[in-house]
């Protein structure tokens, strides 16, 4: 029979009494957040947020929830939040933001649980984003990077 390292019961209590955190940062990728990600998973039936550029002060509280923290140079440190739902972005008055029109670099401000998972003893804590408020929109222009027939 396996061991595990940690309570189920007291673990779930203890979640019960973290609260969500408020972070900022950045959307990267933000089309997975209405359309399944399967590049790498064909199977794969969840939506995606990516949340970078985050600061030294919102990883410690993100720490604090048990997410553990990524690092890319393009994105600086980031967490992917996964969920069933597609997210319901919306700017600073409460009114739906169109995820086609979100581009990289968005700024957002966001509020963040964890919930564990199967994987969480090796992974951490998954991160679910609770409510999702974009303050500086970065218009998506899918034309911006063909500048291949200026060579031509």
């Amino acid at each position: 029979m396996p061991q595990f390292l940690v309570d189920s019961k007291n673990l779930k209590e203890n979640e019960m009494d973290m609260k969500p955190v408020k972070i900022g940062g950045e959307l990267f990728w933000s089309n997975w957040m209405a359309q399944y990600n399967t590049k790498f998973n064909e199977d794969n039936k969840k939506y995606e947020c990516t949340i970078g550029n985050l600061s030294d002060k919102d990883c410690e509280a993100l720490k604090e929830l048990g997410i553990q923290i990524k690092e890319k140079d393009t994105m600086g440190k980031y967490i992917v939040a996964k969920s069933l739902y597609k997210f319901d972005p919306v700017d600073q008055d409460g009114k739906p933001v169109e995820i086609d029109a979100i581009g990289n670099g968005t700024k957002v401000s966001a509020l963040v649980s964890s919930y564990r998972h199967k994987m969480s003893a090796k992974f951490g804590a998954a991160p679910s984003v609770k409510k999702l408020i974009v303050t500086e929109l970065k218009t998506y222009n899918p034309d911006a990077s063909d500048d291949d027939d200026d060579i031509l």
